[in-house]
């Protein structure tokens, strides 16, 4: 049956997942990933099934049972997306890590391990706003796919759900009570929650990545609240980590070396030096560096630097380079490199290669509904959103593989897009919707019996003609 129904490039992609699944679960995962690509409107269970044409053939129970009880790991399968992707790097290159994480949006008390969050995108700078919903910190993976244009993408593989200490939402409305079994069950899963931080979530993967392939280098590009000492120190030997430093950050010379007949402990830091903020006002003389960052070519000034930041790394110094805008119109920026054979192009592509992850944030919500599904036990909560970035992996990874070369353009053209010249993912999941054929058909394939009501009858007993 699949073999009509997903052409033979597209199930090629999916053969090497089967390995992460059960037999009887694995046509459950193709029908999922087909009804999710199908899809048109809000990505919860219901509609993805009916997407699929699955319904009639399968019970919709089926489909919970695959993300609440079936015997499947999201590690397992992000190592596959791994291997798929990992064709498209040369060896003799670094390969890139992109670690950050985003907030999904819920309502409702009953969902399982959802807490109150920081609100990014509705917060200002005066007032901060928090939010209801679930927190995922994500660790992907940045390749350079044909049809970027040099820009690449993020292929997210590992997914963390991170649950806040304060649950909130549990005063119910007057008029409508919340259910007390549900209830309870989202209360239990908040109480035994794991509660390990942002930090501790994302070494864990990047230790699982860096596992994976031992003999490559990787270079993991962070923000600045993940550049802490849980990261910096602990992280496996072939990982090195690039982000932001903190203008105040506090500087130190490495430690001097240890003269003859020296008595007392080793020293670890010298001299103390200006912070980044002191040494960019300072600076009279700065290097103009042409850099490739965002898919443009610009000239910025740097000040390259050597130094030692003890409080988040003890061990060893970092490469940091000051940044200042030639027009005026940024503030001076730092970042730094745990490398410290690192330039600084080196450093600043390394980071803006971080940016491609926000963009994949952006598609996963705005075009697979990453923050659609209401899942409310605990397991399904935690596999079910993270299978809308699995599904981005897939078409970004069958569009590079076998639509990127085609000779015409895969997109409409529009008059207004005239200087078009890459896909974008809307693109790339038209263009899989058309090779899977026609929509499936949204209604159940067999007939729903209904209970007839009885006719209407009048006051005195005698039926009433309709």
């Amino acid at each position: 049956m699949f073999g009509t129904m997903i052409p033979e490039t597209f199930a090629s992609v999916l053969a090497a997942y089967a390995t992460c699944f059960q037999a009887r679960s694995y046509p459950t995962f193709q029908w999922l990933v087909l009804g999710w690509v199908q899809c048109l409107e809000r990505r919860t269970l219901t509609a993805v099934a009916l997407a699929s044409g699955a319904v009639g053939v399968h019970h919709i129970s089926v489909f919970h049972r695959f993300f609440a009880r079936a015997q499947w790991r999201l590690d397992a399968v992000g190592q596959v997306v791994f291997e798929q992707a990992l064709r498209w790097l040369p060896a003799d290159q670094p390969v890139y890590l992109l670690g950050d994480d985003t907030l999904a949006r819920k309502q409702g008390k009953c969902v399982s391990l959802a807490s109150m969050h920081h609100d990014p995108l509705l917060s200002t700078a005066r007032k901060p706003f928090f939010s209801f919903g679930h927190v995922w910190v994500v660790l992907a993976l940045w390749v350079p796919l044909p049809m970027g244009r040099g820009r690449g993408f993020a292929l997210p593989l590992l997914v963390r759900l991170y649950t806040g200490a304060k649950r909130g939402g549990r005063a119910d409305a007057p008029s409508r009570p919340t259910p007390g079994t549900r209830r309870r069950v989202a209360d239990t899963a908040h109480a035994t929650r794991d509660q390990r931080t942002k930090l501790e979530l994302l070494r864990e993967q990047v230790g699982l990545v860096a596992g994976w392939a031992p003999t490559r280098r990787f270079y993991l590009a962070v923000d600045s609240a993940y550049a802490g000492r849980m990261l910096l120190e602990q992280r496996p030997p072939n990982v090195h980590v690039v982000s932001r430093l903190r203008p105040d950050a506090a500087l130190w010379a490495p430690a001097p070396k240890r003269r003859p007949g020296q008595k007392g402990r080793p020293r670890r830091r010298g001299a103390r030096l200006p912070t980044p903020q002191q040494v960019a006002a300072r600076c009279r003389q700065w290097q103009a560096l042409t850099v490739t960052i965002y898919g443009r070519t610009i000239t910025t000034q740097v000040r390259p630097l050597r130094a030692l930041w003890y409080t988040a790394l003890r061990a060893q110094p970092l490469a940091i380079v000051l940044v200042r805008d030639p027009t005026g119109k940024r503030r001076d920026e730092a970042f730094f490199c745990t490398d410290p054979t690192a330039t600084a192009r080196f450093i600043l592509e390394a980071y803006a290669r971080r940016w491609t992850l926000e963009v994949t944030f952006h598609d996963a919500k705005q075009f697979l509904g990453f923050a659609d599904p209401q899942c409310q036990t605990p397991q399904a909560v935690q596999r079910t959103a993270p299978f809308a970035l699995l599904v981005y992996d897939l078409v970004l990874l069958w569009f590079a593989e076998h639509a990127h070369s085609a000779t015409s353009p895969v997109w409409p053209v529009r008059p207004w897009y005239r200087h078009k010249a890459a896909p974008s993912f809307v693109d790339m999941l038209a263009a899989l919707r058309g090779a899977l054929g026609p929509p499936r058909f949204l209604e159940p394939v067999c007939s729903t019996r209904r209970r007839r009501n009885s006719p209407p009858t009048a006051p005195n007993g005698e039926l009433r003609a309709a």
